[in-house]
């Protein structure tokens, strides 16, 4: 019987070896797989570096080395969805100093729901850019605290019947409890966007905020409340169509001058710089449009640059030539201005345009193609930095 008991006694101390060194293998197989794993991914980054991306022809040093030879940052829409991959993300930490923040502060978007409700935030989304920013060490332009498209704002805010003072409150703990937040981290937030092309009814637009309040008060209690909620950052009025003397660019003048004369905290003008490239600006009138605006103390930042080639018509060498030489242009525009600290693009590669989304699927606007080729956008922008 004690043979018994010594045998069953040994098999179990057995079974525990076996069972810790079976743990111990465990884990270390767990270990090598990691490792080899991480290998791996750091070998196909480095292989993917240097075979998708330096191959393609990207000059040196990069753009945002030249831009800072003129005082001027260079901005990039920052989009979390492609943060994972790695030809994304090494054009826009290594040709860009800025990462925009669009969609995301909004009240509500196709892919970012900041007010779910009246008393609720969502900031996970914006984190991920200002976490991804930091990360790369890029300043950030947030837009924007308020914006009058209907689309993009939450059912229970246009189905609420609220009064003018109840919409004013509602602004006001928005841009508190976002500006607070994010204050000392946002460079620049685009505080207001597209009132007065809307106030225009430009294309048919309707400013949400001013047909419902009233009238446009809201925009000076804006940049107050942007200023009190984040005293660092820049503050910006943002619109379209005002890169030129325009009804658009006049109002947006008149406006900026009359505030600056009342005290309101504006920083700049914000042209995004949608170019329509049938259009093409002429950059002597932009230049001298910039700078009447400087001469109201205020920056003016190129917010979000691209050139839609849709209505363009000829051969693709030719809308190709016409879309750099536009580029060239408005960054020689920026620079030459003088006034202009910030020129920012909407996008990397052509497969991730707002402009896919609105049915302009030949737009093309931007600097890389598909593939993440560089365009002879991306050339002509060169040039533009490296010429003094």
């Amino acid at each position: 019987m004690k043979k018994y008991f010594d045998l069953h006694k040994q098999r179990k101390l057995v079974a525990k070896q076996y069972k810790k060194h079976k743990i111990g293998f465990l884990v270390s197989l767990a270990l090598i797989v990691l490792v080899v794993g991480g290998a791996t991914w750091l070998i196909y980054n480095t292989y993917f570096y240097q075979t998708a991306v330096k191959s393609t022809g990207l000059r040196q040093p990069p753009l945002k080395d030249l831009a800072a030879n003129h005082n001027i940052e260079l901005g990039n829409f920052a989009i979390p969805s492609r943060f994972n991959e790695p030809a994304y993300d090494y054009l826009l930490s290594s040709q860009f100093n800025v990462a925009l923040v669009d969609n995301q502060p909004n009240w509500h978007f196709i892919d970012a729901d900041l007010r779910p409700s009246p008393t609720t935030f969502n900031f996970s989304r914006v984190d991920q850019v200002v976490d991804y920013a930091e990360a790369h060490h890029m300043a950030i332009q947030a837009h924007h605290f308020i914006w009058g498209d209907e689309k993009w704002l939450p059912d229970w805010l246009k189905t609420g019947n609220y009064t003018k003072e109840q919409l004013l409150e509602l602004i006001h703990n928005h841009i508190q409890t976002v500006g607070s937040r994010y204050s000392g981290k946002i460079k620049e937030w685009t505080v207001v966007n597209e009132a007065f092309t809307r106030q225009q009814h430009l294309y048919g637009l309707h400013d949400w905020w001013a047909d419902h309040i009233g009238d446009q008060s809201y925009i000076d209690q804006s940049f107050i409340w942007a200023r009190q909620a984040d005293p660092h950052a820049k503050l910006l009025l943002n619109d379209f169509n005002d890169e030129i003397y325009s009804h658009t660019s006049d109002n947006m003048y008149a406006y900026i001058k009359s505030a600056k004369q009342r005290g309101i905290p504006i920083d700049g003008i914000g042209m995004q710089m949608h170019i329509d490239a049938s259009k093409r600006p002429d950059k002597n009138e932009v230049i001298s449009n910039m700078q009447r605006f400087g001469k109201l103390g205020i920056g003016v930042y190129v917010t979000e640059f691209d050139v839609n080639m849709n209505s363009v018509v000829g051969s693709q060498a030719y809308k190709d030539r016409l879309q750099a030489d536009i580029y060239y242009d408005m960054m020689r525009a920026c620079i030459e201005s003088q006034v202009c600290p910030s020129f920012s693009i909407l996008g990397i590669t052509d497969k991730e345009t707002w402009y896919n989304y609105i049915g302009s699927t030949n737009a093309n606007p931007l600097p890389f193609d598909r593939n993440y080729n560089p365009k002879p956008a991306y050339y002509s922008l060169y040039d533009a930095l490296a010429k003094q």
